[in-house]
């Protein structure tokens, strides 16, 4: 399953797999957060 498509679609997986929406939210911002930080270290 991929999460993409916004914010319903991380709400529907969400509630789909009994999952908090805040905290999957968070993980989502946080590994977005590092996914950017880890491409401007290769200069992409």
């Amino acid at each position: 399953m991929v999460l993409v498509g916004g914010r319903a679609s991380v709400r529907n997986a969400a509630e789909t797999f009994g999952l908090d929406y805040a905290n999957l939210l968070g993980a989502l911002g946080e590994l977005d957060d590092a996914w950017r930080d880890w491409r401007s270290c290769r200069g992409w």
